[in-house]
């Protein structure tokens, strides 16, 4: 079976776009939350609720994100997208991964996190670059 066709290039600029957006989602939360929900707190109180709320984020948004990118993806290549939307995701995965080892302290309550999202945003890129549309199956004539 051939590889499907990757655009490298886009998946770049959709692997930092992925990369951006979670990252804008995750200040969006923490900003919600000190401005609205609980405010009048230190920034160190703060801190420490964007470094428990960025997983969570991450988890929930993942999916969505990485559906729409994938979706963005198959208008620009439909014919290459299903192989630069998983080349998309395996260089954000690659990306959280460095990050993930190269972080301070104790990490391991965020390993199933990363597990699950990294689940989740391959779903979702899946899906958006068309991975589930029925497949034209050739009939013969008897």
């Amino acid at each position: 079976m051939p590889h499907p066709p990757i655009r490298w290039g886009l998946a770049a600029v959709a692997t930092i776009f992925a990369e951006v957006t979670m990252i804008a989602l995750s200040i969006a939360c923490v900003a919600v939350y000190s401005y609205t929900i609980h405010t009048g707190e230190t920034q160190e109180f703060y801190n420490a609720f964007a470094q428990a709320s960025a997983p969570w984020v991450s988890l929930l948004t993942g999916g969505p994100v990485f559906f729409l990118i994938g979706r963005w993806i198959r208008r620009r290549a439909p014919s290459a997208a299903l192989g630069t939307a998983m080349a998309m995701f395996g260089l954000y995965l690659a990306i959280e991964i460095i990050v993930f080892l190269l972080w301070p302290g104790d990490t391991s309550g965020a390993l199933p996190f990363m597990i699950g999202g990294a689940i989740i945003k391959l779903a979702g890129a899946w899906l958006g670059a068309g991975g589930s549309a029925p497949r034209a199956v050739a009939s013969r004539a008897i």
